[in-house]
């Protein structure tokens, strides 16, 4: 069984791990040793248990948060969020292997940040790629327990260089859960993952009553409402507009939930009311707008878009209008601090 190393210790990583552990994988679960505190109670039981879609229980080989830990491993799943990229990279750059793989899952661009940062200290054989979202929707309900609300039918990725894609699959695809679809290069993916379209503006519309207090929400069966639907279609055209531009055919918001999950809808605002990963349990909306759907999705997300489509001349003016909302609520400019990818290589994404 090959040896893997699941890179965060949030719902999805916690996932992948217990469900790769349940069918006899030996798994690593390491996290940044800042945020130790979400793996403390795992350093001792070792045990993970999903409820829901999957019912399994999974014990790791090992739960750390020392980096010299992916030395052994054949194959890293990355799950942290973006903003951990760079902070995760560096404390592992050391201990990077020969021929390992590393899937960043979603991806967001960053194995282009990986090959600015490391690419001449990577070792022979080393191979990156992304994903543009992972495996399960799922929230952990408590220290070793993780409720798997629905998992998808398929996953993109794309190794950078793209010429390396099959490869990549093909080594990784016997240990992973969902089967891997390849996808032009890390642009498609990074331009695909549509947490942008669902998870931003719905923040924005619903900001009052997030902050309110009165109460959380179930956030995509109440918070995107009709009105809410309609700005995520208008981002989703000027989404799928830049990847027209670099000669992606980017499926829809609404298309892309109904090949994941195997369901059918006449609007966006229907697909996602018959999509029981996500409507189908009780609230779960933030408790603050200090979240990642706009903390993370913003910066790492709707700003490389925005960036993307201004260097081709394509307007995004409703796309713009959001991250711009957002960074007043921030009190942060994520134009100027986002991921802009100036500087990146966006030329060798295909090898």
């Amino acid at each position: 069984m090959k040896r893997i190393a699941v890179l965060g210790g949030g719902n999805g990583a916690q996932a992948l791990a217990g469900h790769l552990a349940s069918k006899g994988f030996p798994v690593t679960l390491f996290e940044h040793p800042e945020f130790r505190h979400s793996i403390r109670c795992l350093e001792e039981t070792k045990t993970i248990e999903l409820t829901g879609a999957i019912e399994a229980r999974g014990t790791l080989a090992e739960v750390t948060t020392d980096p010299a830990a992916v030395r052994d491993a054949e194959i890293l799943y990355f799950l942290a969020p973006s903003f951990a990229q760079e902070a995760v990279f560096s404390l592992i750059a050391p201990f990077l292997g020969r021929g390992q793989r590393l899937l960043l899952m979603p991806g967001n661009f960053g194995s282009l940040v990986l090959k600015e940062a490391l690419g001449s200290r990577l070792p022979e054989g080393f191979l990156a790629a992304e994903s543009d979202t992972m495996p399960y929707a799922c929230r952990i309900e408590a220290p070793g327990v993780v409720n798997v609300w629905g998992i998808k039918n398929f996953m993109a990725a794309s190794a950078l260089p793209a010429s390396k894609t099959g490869d990549f699959i093909a080594s990784v695809q016997d240990a992973f859960p969902v089967p891997l679809k390849p996808a032009p290069n890390v642009l498609s993916i990074g331009l695909s993952n549509t947490n942008m379209i669902l998870h931003c503006p719905t923040m924005i519309m619903n900001a009052g009553r997030i902050e309110s207090g009165d109460g959380r929400f179930r956030f995509y069966a109440e918070g995107m409402t009709d009105s809410v639907c309609a700005v995520m279609e208008a981002m989703d055209r000027e989404r799928m507009a830049v990847g027209k531009a670099l000669g992606l055919d980017l499926l829809s918001t609404m298309d892309d939930m109904k090949e994941l999950y195997s369901i059918n809808g006449e609007s966006l605002r229907e697909t996602i009311l018959n999509n029981g990963a996500y409507c189908g349990h009780g609230a779960d909306s933030p408790a603050s707008m200090k979240y990642r759907y706009l903390t993370e999705d913003v910066p790492y997300l709707l700003v490389p878009v925005f960036e993307i489509g201004k260097k081709l001349g394509i307007p995004l003016p409703v796309t713009e209008s959001i991250i711009r909302l957002a960074s007043v609520i921030a009190g942060e400019d994520y134009l100027v601090t986002g991921r802009t990818l100036g500087g990146l290589d966006l030329d060798g994404v295909n090898g």
